[in-house]
């Protein structure tokens, strides 16, 4: 009797010891599973989203319905997709308009193109919630627990997150082009001055193309002022031909710190529109005449 305990105790010490360490071992690579898993969520989120952050933004303007007060409304933007993972392999297979456009549409054929597939997506948004069980509602204004449909607005939130920062990016920029613009423009204006010319400045807004009016006798220049890194194109010449009708000129003037395009130079000479740099404002009469 004592021998076979003897024998017994020991094998089953190292049977518990095995089982102890295969937990283990199984825990770790489940842990390890989870950590990868939830990383390559985030991060291939993340990725498509910032790669496709202009699309996102222009159609989100095109979808944005503004009512007569100022009002925004997103309804078409956001959309109505299930959020079930059972409800939406049965939409798509029976191809439901909820993903027809706005972030459900881009969800749908983007996100879930990388993901090579819904079933892919779901297990890797699986991994996410289990190393990410709690996120803050700011909707609710509470930390709560994450659960499984709120899948499309974590996508959402992070779509929208993304918006918001492009937008704001692009009207700082758009701000500082026009502080920079409106210093040579006055610049311009005041070389102008101190020749003798009579001055109007165009309003910011419906200026048609015309920075600055200047009249001398019966000489009614009208002038736009350019202070970008690249030659000017077409376009600005275009514009201060269109504006010198517009305002009644005698002369359509372009003036760049940047230089002309050779298509530009060639436009204007067919269109009689002068172009000049900074440093030939002094000398413009001449070059008028």
């Amino acid at each position: 009797m004592k021998s076979t305990l003897a024998i017994t105790i020991p094998i089953l010490c190292l049977i518990v010891y095995w089982l102890m360490a295969e937990y283990i071992k199984n825990r770790k690579k489940e842990k390890l599973l989870i950590n990868l898993g939830s990383n390559f969520f985030i991060n291939e989120i993340n990725r498509i989203i910032e790669e496709n952050k202009y699309n996102l933004l222009e159609e989100r303007r095109k979808l944005k319905d503004i009512d007569p007060y100022g009002n925004e409304n997103l309804d078409k933007w956001f959309g109505n997709p299930p959020l079930d993972e059972n409800l939406v392999y049965k939409n798509i297979l029976e191809g439901s308009n909820k993903f027809k456009e706005g972030i459900p549409y881009f969800w749908l054929k983007v996100i879930i193109r990388n993901f090579d597939g819904v079933e892919l997506f779901f297990q890797k948004w699986n991994y996410y919630k289990l190393k990410n069980p709690l996120i803050e509602d700011e909707i609710l204004g509470i930390k709560r627990k994450l659960n499984t449909n709120d899948w499309y607005l974590f996508i959402a939130s992070l779509v929208e997150k993304s918006c918001y920062k492009l937008s704001n990016e692009i009207q700082v920029n758009s701000n500082n082009n026009h502080d920079k613009g409106l210093k040579f423009e006055n610049l311009c204006f005041q070389k102008l001055r101190s020749q003798g010319w009579l001055l109007k400045q165009t309003p910011v807004s419906g200026d048609q193309g015309v920075d600055i009016i200047a009249s001398i006798d019966n000489l009614r220049l009208c002038i736009q002022c350019k202070d970008h890194q690249k030659a000017i194109g077409n376009k600005a010449v275009q514009e201060v031909y269109a504006g010198k009708k517009y305002w009644s000129g005698t002369h359509a003037i372009l003036i760049s710190r940047s230089g002309f395009t050779k298509s530009a130079k060639k436009l204007a000479l067919s269109n009689n529109v002068i172009l000049i740099s900074e440093m030939e404002i002094e000398n413009i009469k001449n070059i008028i005449y």
